[in-house]
């Protein structure tokens, strides 16, 4: 049996069409990895409003970093240069957590908090953890809180241009 030219294009361009399909299916990306949460930190500053009934820390801070949750409750976030504004430091700030609130501001209570980890006199700090991930969340926003102080943040979701 003797193939066409036609029926060899017409069978490579399915394969092709085949192909590239599976190729832009999602199969690597944040759905196959279960990335709920990827979010920017800024440090804060003092004209930042209370968030959550967060209140902001008492000096402006400078850098920041990145977050994210995953549906199997892995937290991870990389804070980078996270010092007081002017100086070269984090000025007695020796830890950090974090605290993910959702939706609607009123709501005080965090769906989650992560344990303290260590944050260098530099302003760096890594965070892996395990949390609950809460079934619901709209609005997601993500405070640092310095040393253990629940009431205050020096960081949250957010950018800086």
């Amino acid at each position: 049996m003797k193939l066409s030219k036609k029926w060899f294009v017409a069978a490579l361009a399915v394969f092709v069409a085949v192909f590239a399909t599976a190729a832009l299916a999602d199969h690597g990306g944040d759905k196959a990895q279960g990335k709920l949460l990827r979010a920017n930190l800024v440090g804060s500053i003092l004209s930042d409003p209370p968030i959550h009934g967060v209140t902001r820390g008492g000096v402006p801070w400078d850098g920041g970093g990145r977050a994210s949750l995953d549906r199997k409750g892995r937290f991870e976030a990389r804070i980078r240069g996270l010092i007081v504004t002017g100086t070269d430091n984090a000025d007695g700030v020796t830890s950090i957590r974090i605290s993910l609130f959702c939706a609607p501001d009123s709501d005080v209570a965090p769906a989650f908090t992560t344990d303290p980890v260590p944050l260098s006199s530099n302003g760096n700090a890594r965070v892996r953890q395990h949390v609950t991930v809460p079934a619901r969340c709209l609005a997601p926003v993500l405070l640092v809180h310095p040393n253990g102080n629940l009431m205050r943040y020096i960081a949250a979701t957010g950018f800086r241009h």
